[in-house]
Formats: structure tokens, sequence, C-alpha cells
């Protein structure tokens, strides 16, 4: 009566194809096929690779040594910092002086002085 049972197993699969229909399950089915099918050819091709370019190597270790002089290469310049580009030196507006006048008071109107 565990999960191992064969008719618990046979209520899954029923209530599976009931959901989703037997041809959609046909091809999930071939669609995972082939996946695992390119997969195989993809690691086949793989281990063909692999022993071809020991085979390259092989080769290119059995070929003529060819002798030369060496040549000594300068070492790349250092690339300056960028700086930011500089801003005009403008000058400042003096600040302005405190008012040494002093507020008047609002002028009285007819309506102010009627009210009195």
């Amino acid at each position: 009566m565990g999960i191992g049972a064969w008719w618990h197993w046979l209520v899954v699969l029923l209530i599976v194809v009931l959901v989703f229909g037997t041809k959609k399950l046909r091809n999930i089915g071939s669609d995972v096929g082939g996946a695992v099918k390119n997969f195989k050819d993809a690691v086949n091709d793989g281990k063909n690779a692999a022993a071809d370019t020991t085979e390259h190597a092989q080769v290119a270790n059995s070929s003529v040594l060819i002798e030369g002089e060496a040549v000594e290469v300068a070492a790349p310049k250092p690339t300056p910092k960028k700086r930011a580009p500089a801003k005009p030196a403008a000058s400042k507006p003096a600040p302005k002086a405190k008012s040494t006048t002093v507020k008047k008071a609002p002028a009285k109107t007819k309506a102010t002085t009627a009210a009195k």
C-alpha cells in the first residue's frame, strides 16, 4: 500500500490522460524523445571533436621547428586619466548690502479712518 503500488500509478496515469488528452501527451513524448536524441548527438560530437584536437596536437608536435630571432617589443604607454573640462572662472557678484531704510507703514485709507 506504499507509493509503489501499481494501482496508485494507474489512477495517476488516468488523471493525467483526462487532464491533458492523448494528443498532447503524444506531442510531449515526441518532443522529449527528440531532445534526448539531440543531446546524445551533441555529446558524441563533443567526444569526436576532442579526439580530433588531440590528433591535430600530435601532428603539430611532430612539425619542424622554425628558428628565429627574438624581438623586443616596447610596452604600451599608460593612457592618461581623463580630466573633467575646466569650468571658466566666473566672478561671483558681490553680496548685496543690507538696506538701512526703514519700511514705512501701509498708508491709511479712507475706509480705515472712517471705521474709527
